[in-house]
């Protein structure tokens, strides 16, 4: 008699194979009350791809954790791994969940993130800035923006750019997780939550004789603590903050406990930015950068040392010279037909205020 039970492993391999071709960044499979649903994240954003049973959604996600080497036995804890299929490494994460686990695959950065800065299409003001801190010899250089900006994206072309315009430059990134792989840089993965934290880790690395160093992501007070010090000590040092704003980093960096004197010394700039879809023809396709970048000047140094808020900090960005707001790069764009108003809208909310 002919087995009807689906063929697992031919429904996870097909899974991924769209995935790859849809150029997706992430696979959920979701236990829902009646079923799974498979969805894929296009463009930042996640649709809904196929509806499976639960016997047939309980059965990919336990392919998928034996493809991870993950304990197919423990369905009572998180788990991560990695597995390679397609001829792509992935990143596995399982989860519990009411319904059952729940699996999140994370693809390769490679296939849908530009390699170099040029390719990124960032607004020129925010490009030169870049180049200006690769071509200097100390500094810090802070990306802001919510999960899902592009931080990453922006960072790497970067680091890039620096390994290929200064052959010879030391440069050190500590990652959580190693995104892609980038020839000319050093790439160490930490765990905030293992033994080689980003704090162990940045202590022993200024031993290493580092000339570029870049964190994943400044948390806490003493991770920050120690990037100031690297930045001031001779250090060119880019970082990530969870911040809207390059006026509210500033201010995460105060919370931390740094001294304003500490801040205003330490950085050379603040690039804050999301990502817009594509508009193409009646629907979008791909996303491009919108993004604002605040240099150190005179005006920010005095509304920093003077303690100012957050809106003061950017009230004083605001007023610099050749400054262009993220919502005005975000204008631009529309312009010239690159996305619309409704995107803008859906990324940066509804313009408030005069």
């Amino acid at each position: 008699m002919k087995d009807s039970s689906p063929d697992i492993r031919a429904i996870v391999d097909e899974m991924i194979r769209s995935a790859i071709a849809r150029r997706a960044s992430d696979i959920h499979v979701d236990p829902m009350r009646d079923g799974f649903q498979i969805k894929f994240r296009v463009d930042g954003v996640l649709e809904e791809i196929a509806a499976h049973d639960e016997a047939s959604g309980r059965g990919i996600v336990s392919r998928v954790m034996v493809m991870a080497h993950l304990l197919t036995y423990r369905l009572d804890i998180p788990q991560e791994g990695k597995a390679e299929a397609q001829g792509v490494d992935l990143r596995i994460s399982v989860m519990p969940t009411t319904h059952g686990m729940r699996a999140a695959i994370r693809l390769p950065a490679e296939l849908v993130q530009p390699k170099t800065l040029e390719e990124l299409g960032l607004p020129a003001r925010v490009l030169d800035g870049l180049k200006q801190f690769a071509a200097g010899d100390a500094g810090m250089l802070v990306i802001s923006g919510p999960a899902g900006a592009g931080k990453t994206t922006t960072i790497y072309a970067l680091l890039d750019y620096i390994a290929r315009s200064s052959p010879g430059v030391s440069i050190i990134a500590l990652e959580d997780p190693v995104e892609r792989d980038l020839a000319g840089v050093t790439q160490i993965e930490v765990s905030p939550f293992g033994e080689l934290t980003y704090e162990r880790a940045l202590r022993s690395i200024l031993r290493q004789d580092p000339q570029v160093l870049m964190l994943g992501e400044i948390r806490d007070s003493a991770t920050a603590t120690l990037a100031v010090q690297a930045a001031l000590s001779g250090h060119r040092l880019i970082c990530t903050l969870h911040a809207g704003t390059p006026g509210g980093a500033v201010a995460r960096l105060v919370e931390m406990g740094m001294e304003p004197y500490q801040i205003s010394s330490a950085i050379f700039g603040v690039v804050s930015q999301r990502l817009l879809r594509r508009k193409h023809g009646t629907g979008y396709s791909g996303r491009v950068p919108v993004a604002e970048i605040a240099m150190m000047d005179a005006k920010l140094r005095q509304a920093i040392l003077g303690r100012g808020d957050r809106d003061a900090v950017q009230e004083a960005i605001a007023s610099q010279e050749h400054f262009v707001g993220i919502r005005a790069a975000a204008e631009e764009l529309i312009v010239a037909g690159i996305t619309d108003g409704d995107e803008v809208r859906r990324v940066l909310g509804e313009r408030t205020g005069g």
